[in-house]
């Protein structure tokens, strides 16, 4: 990765990882369990032509942003489960840039992508739900950030959605014309 990259991604994982006291620990997991709902949303009423189209030169196809988005939802959870579950588990950073050529991602299937998020989100849900306060507070290596507690890590897997849902809608709004 280039300096400039690199800083870029350095500032990314930062503000995805950053907490927010402001934010109840219930309201941190309903918006956590919203990215269901929000990406069904975000995709629905798409054409199969439309979910493959690349309509912006140089950037993934609405397909490949949710198979990135369901691929990266088990890696956040496996992180969520370990940090509760574990004393100080080692997160591996991820690059995320082969997947979607490497794994093919054109050619998943849509609903098995969108079934796949869903079902990792409830899980994880279902988890967070049933932790102790205290629980928010354990800690976990990040490989690339350092130390990082279960908050920011849950607010970053909110943040993450967030951040890609934008693009479906400029996908969208390209294909519209």
């Amino acid at each position: 990765m280039a300096k400039a990259n690199e800083a870029k991604y350095a500032d990314y994982m930062a503000e995805t990882q950053r907490d927010d006291e402001s934010v109840a620990s219930a309201d941190l997991i309903a918006a956590y369990h919203q990215g269901i709902d929000d990406l069904r949303t975000a995709v629905a009423g798409m054409t199969t032509e439309q979910i493959l189209s690349r309509p912006i030169p140089g950037k993934w196809s609405t397909l490949e942003v949710v198979a990135h988005l369901a691929d990266t939802e088990i890696y956040y959870t496996d992180r969520i489960e370990r940090t509760i579950a574990l004393e100080r588990p080692l997160l591996i950073g991820v690059d995320e840039r082969p997947y979607p050529e490497r794994l093919n991602y054109q050619a998943f299937d849509l609903t098995e992508q969108l079934d796949l998020f869903n079902a990792l989100r409830r899980h994880g849900t279902r988890i967070l739900r049933s932790q102790p306060s205290e629980a928010w507070l354990r800690v976990a290596v990040h490989s690339e950030t350092g130390l990082v507690t279960l908050r920011q890590l849950v607010f970053q897997a909110v943040r993450h959605v967030r951040h890609h849902l934008p693009f479906i809608a400029e996908k969208r709004a390209a294909l519209r014309g």
